[in-house]
């Protein structure tokens, strides 16, 4: 019996879809206009009528649009943006809602020989990079690696201030103020939905030899609907950095600086080593807490130098003694082992998610699992009068956060870069340079995501 042998077909200009597009997709063509290296051909006829102003950054976007079938970064100019409105200020800059007016461009139509543009009126996130040590380029080339969780479009210009503009996909709140909202609703057959979809997000960037190095529920993204599906759920990926850098970086010095949320950063990272794997999972922990506590860590003490000793010296956030019978015992052993000073004892993101795939899916041999969840969740159904008093002053208490707290990104001084003033800062002969000078609260109580 003969093999049907599919069609070959050809565009106007000659291609065929038996051409190759790059050494490893085959050209694709379509009878509605499209044709991939059609529309390679005209990204590169139009690489002389724009520039970023970086030829970095030209490259980097370049090489996307020449090399990627699907997933093209673009330069879009910042007179696409309508309706732009700030969101919120963080450590790298502010990040603001805006719409694309005119779209961007998706592929070169034979038919109409005009470009088919996509997005046109969607709704986008603009982070407007304000710290100019920020290495936009650098991102770029972690955005390259395709993320299913994180969209990012391309990079603009602010024509007023010069600033560049990372333009990804807009979500309503971040993982913090989703579980403030909707914490009482939340039963744990959810709430291990969502952790094995953050654990499948950090996977997803270790195995592409990537470490985060700014995990926290800040940058843990969320739709309203909280149904927690794939579209539910993004990561920002803005401060992520190649793990081959970091461990070149880890055979010179220490750091004397480095940049985070001290109650997220891991002892070694405080102490001045590298970020590593192993310390995007000591966060994962922070993340954990908060689930089951809505809480984030250390939010009743200043994130200064004595609390990054403390953490160096294994103390840990504490869980309140009355939320104990609504949280598992093996949760808890699980949030630890994220948070053991020794990195070799830390679970790792590929063990996170097949756990939390497994007990989500009931496919846990160990009963007792299964069982401590469903006990978890009917003392929490019916906790007394007096728990719902103490889980409202919790709550009161949250929205008063230590007039030194700070969960927005920032640089931290590491206890290598103040060894030789440690002394004197515990004397009080010299300030901290960690401590905030004045309340951070404005900054740290948002009500919208990317705490960046």
């Amino acid at each position: 019996m003969s093999q049907e042998i599919e069609k070959i077909k050809y565009c106007p200009a000659g291609h065929s879809s038996n051409d190759f597009f790059n050494s490893d997709d085959q050209n694709l063509i379509h009878l509605w206009g499209s044709c991939s290296l059609c529309t390679q051909e005209h990204f590169i006829q139009e690489f002389n009528t724009w520039s970023s102003g970086n030829s970095n950054i030209d490259k980097l976007i370049q090489e996307s649009q020449i090399n990627s079938i699907c997933e093209k970064l673009h330069w879009i100019p910042y007179d696409n943006f309508e309706n732009i409105e700030h969101i919120a200020d963080g450590g790298h800059g502010s990040v603001y809602s805006a719409e694309l007016e005119n779209g961007i461009k998706w592929y070169w139509d034979f038919n109409t020989l005009d470009w088919e543009c996509d997005l046109i009126g969607y709704k986008v996130a603009l982070k407007e990079m304000k710290d100019s040590s920020y290495d936009v380029a650098e991102f770029l080339k972690v955005t390259n690696k395709n993320f299913d969780f994180a969209k990012y479009y391309g990079i603009s210009r602010n024509p007023s201030t010069q600033n560049y503009i990372i333009v990804m996909d807009s979500f309503d709140l971040d993982l913090h103020n989703a579980l403030t909202i909707n914490f009482w609703n939340l039963r744990w057959k959810l709430k291990i939905d969502i952790l094995a979809s953050i654990a499948w997000g950090l996977r997803c960037v270790h195995e592409k030899n990537l470490v985060h190095c700014d995990f926290h529920s800040g940058n843990i993204l969320i739709n309203a609907t909280l149904f927690f599906n794939d579209s539910d759920i993004g990561i920002d990926l803005s401060s992520c950095k190649l793990e081959n850098d970091l461990i070149l970086n880890s055979n010179n010095d220490k750091n004397n600086k480095i940049y985070g949320s001290i109650p997220y950063l891991s002892p070694e990272v405080l102490r001045g080593n590298e970020f590593t794997r192993q310390s995007d999972i000591y966060s994962f922990g922070g993340i954990m807490y908060e689930m089951v506590t809505a809480q984030r860590p250390f939010s009743d003490q200043a994130h200064d130098t004595y609390l990054a000793i403390d953490i160096c010296n294994g103390v840990r956030p504490k869980v309140p003694d009355f939320m104990l019978n609504w949280t598992p015992e093996w949760y808890l052993e699980l949030m630890y082992r994220c948070w053991s000073d020794d990195p070799s004892k830390r679970p790792t993101a590929d063990e996170l998610t097949y756990l939390f795939w497994d007990v989500f899916d009931g496919n846990i041999v160990e009963n007792n699992v299964m069982r401590q969840l469903e006990i978890a969740d009917e003392n929490q159904r019916y906790i007394s009068k007096s728990q719902k008093q103490e889980l409202f002053e919790l709550f009161s208490h949250s929205s008063k956060l230590h007039p030194q707290s700070c969960y927005i990104s920032r640089s931290i001084h590491t206890l290598h870069g103040l060894h030789d003033l440690l002394e004197e800062i515990k004397s009080g002969k010299s300030s901290d340079p960690n401590l905030l000078l004045k309340s951070n609260e404005s900054n740290t109580s948002r009500s919208n995501s990317y705490e960046k």
